[in-house]
């Protein structure tokens, strides 16, 4: 097996510096620009803004070569999403670490593997995602060239993380980008803590495949030389471990009711959308009412047991009591299963009115890449 050619250490403790988080083994010298490129992806997807004749694109989706610049960075590693709701996630998820691999599993949950870092230790009943390394994350010199800052500035960008509002200079991101990929790694050493837990990681490729158990051991050491005072470098989103995805949807579309949330889009989908089909939403909302009606059923046969005694047949307040639940009965599932289908129906429109904009949109760029082209 191969072994890392560098191991982590957690970040010395000078005031306002933040180094290089890697213990160097061999020469200084710098490594090739082609080797760096070795440990991109193979492509990106990005939402790019396009200039034709001095008028602005709305934000395209694009598939393009991947290059370790900041919006490259910033998309694979910052949680402005997670850092906008940051009063609000203790309702979503305990201010700890993560639990390890071998808990997951434990609690029925398998792993999803996602490259949205947004979804990284979220939760739903069956599932957790996980957003595997980066190859880039675990070597010395990217590290060096793209994420290390000098800058004696006070530590709180760090910690706090830089919100979507906040100034976007040079210094203040690139320390928001080194907080974001610290406290990523860090994650990862509460999820692979012995052996087991490595053997989960490297079966849902986790983990690069070159790194084995002794390279991940010693980088877990380094990296958690200075625990818990390392937390200090971190992005505030990694104050908090798991999340629960459903806490997170309804926490994003109570703010999406505020000025400081994404209007009707983040009301109607939430931070995540959970369906793949209208089938599944209405199923979803005819499942309370199934229950209710149920329980309703149960209350109606009591009744009407309680009618044929002697006791209750002649009670005047007990027949209106029955009189005004089987009325109910009658309308409240009724209510509910108009409501069910007036809600899937409101997302009928919202998605068509929002796939009609985004096509119009798209062969507008399309057309306009035609008259503009190379």
């Amino acid at each position: 097996m191969k072994r890392l050619t560098c191991g982590i250490m957690a970040p010395q403790q000078e005031t306002g510096r933040l180094p290089t988080p890697f213990k160097r083994e061999g020469s200084e010298s710098n490594i090739e620009l082609e080797h760096l490129l070795r440990l991109m992806p193979a492509s990106r997807r990005s939402k790019t803004v396009f200039h034709f004749n001095d008028r602005k694109s709305c934000p395209m989706d694009i598939v393009q070569r991947p290059k370790a610049d900041v919006e490259f960075l910033a998309e694979e590693l910052c949680v402005p999403s997670l850092n906008d709701i940051h009063d609000l996630l203790w309702l979503a998820g305990r201010p700890m670490p993560p639990r390890p691999l071998t808990y997951q599993l434990t609690a029925s949950r398998t792993i999803a593997v996602v490259e949205d870092i947004n979804l990284h230790l979220v939760w739903e009943p069956g599932r957790i995602f996980l957003k595997p390394i980066p190859r880039f994350l675990l070597n010395a010199a990217f590290w060096t060239k793209h994420l290390a800052c000098d800058a004696a500035q006070d530590n709180s960008s760090c910690v706090s993380g830089v919100s979507r509002s906040a100034p976007s200079d040079p210094v203040s991101k690139r320390r928001e980008l080194y907080g974001c990929a610290y406290g990523f790694l860090l994650s990862y050493t509460a999820l692979i803590q012995h052996e087991s837990d490595y053997r989960i990681a490297a079966s849902n490729h986790l983990l690069p495949a070159d790194v084995d158990w002794e390279s991940w051991r010693q980088t877990s050491w380094e990296l958690l030389e200075n625990s818990p005072w390392n937390m200090t470098r971190v992005n505030k989103r990694y104050r908090y471990g798991e999340l629960r995805l459903s806490r997170l949807n309804k926490i994003s579309r109570w703010r999406s009711l505020t000025c400081s949330g994404d209007g009707l889009v983040g009301l109607m989908r939430g931070y995540k959308f959970g369906f793949a089909t209208y089938g599944q939403l209405l199923e979803a909302c005819l499942f309370p009412v199934v229950t209710a009606t149920a329980y309703i059923l149960l209350v109606l046969t009591a009744m009407q047991v309680g009618l044929s005694t002697d006791y209750l047949k002649d009670n005047f307040a007990f027949q209106q009591a029955s009189w005004g639940f089987t009325v109910f009965s009658i309308l409240a599932p009724l209510i509910l299963i108009v409501l069910s289908f007036v809600l899937v129906f409101l997302y009928v429109v919202f998605n068509y009115r929002s796939t009609k904009a985004f096509n119009q949109r798209r062969m507008q760029f399309y057309d306009n890449l035609g008259r503009n082209g190379c």
